[in-house]
């Protein structure tokens, strides 16, 4: 098989994390694979060691972090044909059997082949110009969709014919599992991710002082960076930090490092997270998650079995639970063994890869199934 991956970025968000975890498959299979996208990210090298080969993508270019002007709108709807036209030359003659979009701003850029696109939704679409631009291409073309959770899946339903949409939950490599011990006299909290609005960085910070104010000792570790998030926010981050013992770790590089240091994961997201990948990855670790039950999280942690989710999604429900989890070495322990078991049989990146790529050939096989049946059916 031959696939055209197309992707909106080539750092390593969590989309783009995913992506690389196929890339082993890919290449088990044997099959050729050319990834087209924008930048020169990190998201490169970790494909290329797989054989896949890298292309950059023309005509789409940077656009302002977080809400978009009016001025980036109207600059991606000239690009979108800049990148039609750059693609048309990079691939005049030929046709992939397969596209695959891993991400919303270039699945109309897909359009252009007439092979069969699957389009992986990682995200809530919450931009009403976002949503209409996916649904319109949704409905254009017969596209096959991959929903992150049911959460996504949701929010593209009515876009899509039920039986053209898999909802498949991502998987993680083994990070290591370390049972958690008897924490010291002071409790070590982390999050880790894109520091960004949508992440809770700074309900965080509020729940982390009122537990402070009641006598609790605790070292927050904030692991990530700016990326793809509107500026400011990380300066409001460190702001809200006065006070409190907290340490500006930078961007994670080794995961499963950063989860053995610390006593419990906090996943403080809003009310778009679709299925965080680093509550799959402390689950491998043993490293109980305190989280709130925002969008599709609550599809990953059950509560009180494989983590804890807080009743209301605010720094002061946040704060009690944390604050139970702290007093309570036994439910920590208990999380951290029933939470691996749970990686083991939902969230294994073998899974995942085995899945997708099924996935793939499926809907090669039913495509060329399709024309054949069209290529029998007689003329007037």
């Amino acid at each position: 098989m031959n696939i055209l991956i197309l992707d909106q970025f080539s750092d390593p968000g969590g989309a783009q994390l995913c992506l690389r975890d196929l890339a082993p498959e890919i290449a088990r299979r044997g099959w050729s694979a050319t990834f087209l996208a924008p930048g020169d990210g990190a998201i490169r090298e970790s494909l290329e060691q797989y054989g896949i080969r890298n292309e950059w993508l023309p005509g789409i270019g940077s656009y302002t972090n977080g809400r978009k002007t009016i001025h980036d709108v109207a600059r991606f709807a000239l690009d979108v044909p800049r990148a039609i036209l750059g693609i048309r030359r990079l691939w005049r003659g030929s046709n992939p059997d397969l596209v695959y979009v891993n991400g919303p701003r270039v699945l109309p850029v897909s359009m252009l082949f007439s092979c069969p696109i699957v389009f992986h939704s990682h995200n809530l679409l919450v931009k009403g110009y976002a949503r209409a631009l996916a649904a319109s291409c949704l409905r254009l073309r017969r596209v096959e969709v991959i929903a992150a959770s049911r959460f996504v899946a949701r929010a593209v339903s009515s876009s899509i014919a039920a039986n053209r949409m898999r909802v498949l939950y991502s998987g993680v490599p083994d990070v290591g599992f370390v049972a958690k011990r008897a924490r010291g006299e002071v409790a070590r909290i982390g999050i880790i991710g894109r520091i960004a609005p949508e992440k809770g960085h700074l309900d965080l910070m509020r729940a982390v002082k009122l537990l402070v104010a009641q006598g609790q000792r605790i070292e927050v570790a904030i692991y990530g960076i700016s990326m793809f998030s509107a500026a400011g926010y990380e300066a409001r981050v460190r702001a809200e930090a006065t006070g409190i013992s907290v340490r500006f770790a930078g961007w994670a590089q080794d995961v499963a490092a950063a989860l053995h240091e610390i006593d419990l994961l906090a996943v403080p997201s809003g009310s778009i997270e679709a299925a965080a990948r680093v509550i799959m990855e402390a689950l491998s670790a043993g490293t109980p998650v305190v989280a709130y039950p925002s969008g599709g999280i609550p599809e990953l942690i059950c509560d009180g079995r494989t983590g804890l989710l807080t009743e209301q999604p605010t720094p002061e429900s946040l704060a009690r639970s944390i604050g139970k989890l702290l007093g309570d070495p036994a439910l920590a322990a208990r999380l951290s063994e029933v939470g691996r078991r749970q990686w083991e049989a939902r969230f294994r990146v073998e899974r995942y890869r085995r899945e997708v790529c099924d996935f793939f050939e499926s809907v090669v096989t039913a495509h060329a199934a399709r024309s054949r049946a069209y290529e029998r059916v007689p003329a007037d």
